[in-house]
């Protein structure tokens, strides 16, 4: 069962756990992001919803694969804005992201194991043409068991980008247990994430979590025809997000996640068909709370 909780999880996020499960194969949750300032006028609160799950295909001593998917929901509401600021024209509402994508892992050597992490993606506005809001990305790596407690490992990422050029980034594979119920991770966190980010997890007991952390979000995303001028734009929203999560094990298949957090460095931008910009703007730091709920087959 540990191999499929990393086979799911590392859809998002890089992680060669050895420490306590902290996430499950199948979830799905809720956030709420409160109303915040936009620059030039009015707000901005979002509703999110997302449900993950995932499927070993092949799995032995050595080598796992499995399938993933993902559905995510961003329901933007903007207020108060004047006739022509950013938030007044009202840019986008509901924004679908799905994700399918595999895991594959392989110990080629004692305490040696290589990863790939490949993924097709759509998001967009209701509305938006699928077949302009796709894009693809993949990661890789490898990571080397030191000891009981300690995992570490270099790997590269690439994401596309709608209309922008594609992220390349290294990537730093860390799972280190530095005391008996501590442990600093790059792994995945319960909820869905966006982006690379280090946590802290605290083990209070053997049925109670709690996890603390930063991570950097990035939503770019294809727009319906309704804001530029009969094409279809491209919209995008961003954040450097802390957060706490505690964690209840209720029973050897159930988790339940209260969430809080607050969303940094924020900014929304209003892109032409092209990837050109036309409009940025930042807006207030976000707080927002949420419950994730997870299920262990």
């Amino acid at each position: 069962m540990k191999k499929l909780i990393l086979s799911v999880t590392l859809t998002s996020s890089i992680a060669c756990s050895s420490y306590a499960m902290e996430v499950a194969p199948f979830q799905t949750g809720y956030l709420y992001d409160f109303a915040a300032d936009v620059d030039g006028g009015g707000d901005i609160s979002k509703h999110f919803f997302h449900i993950s799950g995932g499927v070993p295909l092949y799995s032995d001593d050595e080598t796992l694969v499995a399938l993933t998917a993902s559905y995510q929901l961003h329901s933007y509401n903007f207020t108060g804005g004047t006739p022509g600021s950013f938030v007044g024209i009202s840019p986008w509402d509901n924004i679908h992201t799905t994700n399918v994508g595999a895991f594959l892992s392989w110990k080629f050597a004692d305490n040696w194991k290589l990863f790939a992490i490949p993924n097709i993606r759509s998001s967009g506005e209701s509305g938006a043409k699928f077949g302009d809001s796709i894009s693809g990305g993949a990661l890789l790596g490898a990571s080397y068991k030191f000891s009981d407690t300690l995992t570490m490992g270099p790997g590269v990422g690439y994401i596309g980008q709608l209309e922008d050029s594609a992220s390349i980034f290294p990537i730093l594979v860390v799972d280190w247990q530095f005391c008996e119920n501590l442990s600093l991770t790059t792994g995945p966190i319960v909820g869905a994430s966006l982006g690379p980010g280090i946590s802290v997890k605290w083990k209070i007991k053997e049925d109670l979590r709690f996890t603390f952390g930063g991570r950097s979000e990035r939503l770019r995303f294809r727009l319906d025809d309704s804001i530029t001028n009969g094409k279809q734009g491209i919209g995008e929203d961003n954040s450097i997000t802390v957060f706490g999560v505690l964690t209840w094990q209720a029973t050897d298949n159930i988790q339940t996640s209260l969430i809080a957090g607050v969303g940094l460095a924020n900014d929304v931008l209003l892109d032409n068909s092209e990837g050109n910009r036309i409009t940025r703007e930042d807006y207030d730091p976000s707080p927002f709370i949420g419950i994730n709920l997870g299920y262990s087959f």
